[in-house]
């Protein structure tokens, strides 16, 4: 079967699936780590970076924010709790729309938001939700939707599917048949042979069925990824796919199906792409980093006291979040936008270079 097919399987399965099932375990104790594992600071400037787009966008007083990929739901409830204490207009003004599809983290959801009851409304697919203006914010999503594996093989591209062998999975080459692959093969960068690269022909469907969604507003997404150039270079000729279990890599990609987590960085570029075909502008493209050191200032005050012992553990989390040889500089930030060029600058994106330039577009 295409590799796209088994990721999909081990991941997914509602049965089966490492997250589907309830298997998948997220923080120090878990598989891996993430920005809001360190604490609700992240959720707490993304608030800060919402509350200006509500603002910039004159203030609409149907204004939804949506989050997918939510896991345990703390992020979003870092995010209301924050939108609340500091940005109450806008907290009231605010629907939090949450897409996921599986009961097990619906539930935990629901529990992390407890203290917001109303404020949240929940739908299983992106088809399912309302038309709307607001912000879509993903963190550590897209690096988990089901790729594709191809491998070039005398001096054509060749898609790298899995067999069964003996009671074990391996890998088999064969020739690309699905179209809309093959396009993608064709526009990849200086092939070499023995060179294996990813491509994701869902992340292409999600962007197009989200943007059809949206009025207006922002799409926020934080992830492992390059631009097309840095996944092409000759040191990667790999390719990017990885598994974890209990922070560990594990090189085989086929093993334990089900039980730990595989992903693949976010070929920037690509999504870049389908947004400027959808009509949509690139507002940014930086690293996590310069992105949450823009909003601090909207966030962290200035004070002469000594800090107290919950202003010490959030200066400690905010050098997590944006060390450039740890999360600062592994996570990358785009922001598409529609509707919104004429409008300032986010703060977020201040110290960002020229995204067009930075995505190779």
């Amino acid at each position: 079967m295409p590799f796209a097919e088994f990721m999909e399987a081990a991941l997914y399965d509602p049965f089966h699936g490492y997250y589907a099932s309830g298997t998948a375990k997220i923080g120090r104790s878990g598989d891996f780590y993430t920005a809001v594992s360190a604490g609700p600071l992240f959720g707490r400037l993304i608030a800060c970076q919402i509350a200006e787009m509500w603002h910039a966008a004159s203030r609409p007083g149907d204004w939804t924010v949506v989050e997918q990929g939510a896991a345990g739901g703390a992020l979003s409830a870092d995010i209301l709790e924050h939108l609340r204490t500091v940005a109450p207009e806008c907290y009231a003004h605010t629907t939090l729309r949450i897409v996921e599809p599986f009961a097990n983290f619906q539930r935990q959801q629901a529990e992390s938001l407890g203290a917001h009851t109303g404020k949240a409304v929940w739908h299983r697919s992106i088809q399912n939700l309302p038309y709307f203006t607001g912000v879509h914010v993903s963190n550590e999503l897209l690096d988990a939707f089901p790729v594709h594996k191809l491998t070039f093989s005398g001096g054509v591209w060749m898609e790298a599917k899995v067999q069964s062998n003996n009671g074990a999975f391996d890998w088999c080459l064969a020739p690309i048949k699905d179209p809309a692959l093959g396009k993608k093969a064709a526009s990849l960068k200086n092939p070499s042979e023995g060179q294996s690269r990813e491509v994701c022909l869902a992340l292409t469907d999600w962007a197009s069925d989200l943007m059809e969604k949206m009025a207006g507003g922002w799409i926020l997404a934080f992830d492992y990824g390059m631009n097309e150039d840095e996944l092409s270079a000759e040191h990667r000729r790999s390719g990017t796919l990885a598994a974890y279990r209990s922070h560990q890599r594990n090189e085989n990609i086929l093993a334990l199906p089900g039980l730990q987590d595989l992903t693949a960085h976010v070929n920037f570029t690509d999504l870049s792409r389908t947004a400027i075909a959808a009509g949509w502008q690139i507002s940014g493209y930086t690293d996590q980093s310069r992105f949450l050191t823009g909003i601090a200032p909207m966030y962290f005050q200035d004070k002469a006291a000594p800090l107290t012992a919950e202003e010490q553990r959030e200066t400690l989390n905010f050098r997590t979040l944006t060390h450039p040889q740890l999360m600062g500089g592994q996570f990358k930030v785009l922001c598409l936008s529609k509707g919104t060029a004429a409008l300032p600058v986010l703060s977020g994106l201040k110290w960002a270079k020229d995204p067009r330039l930075e995505l190779g577009l």
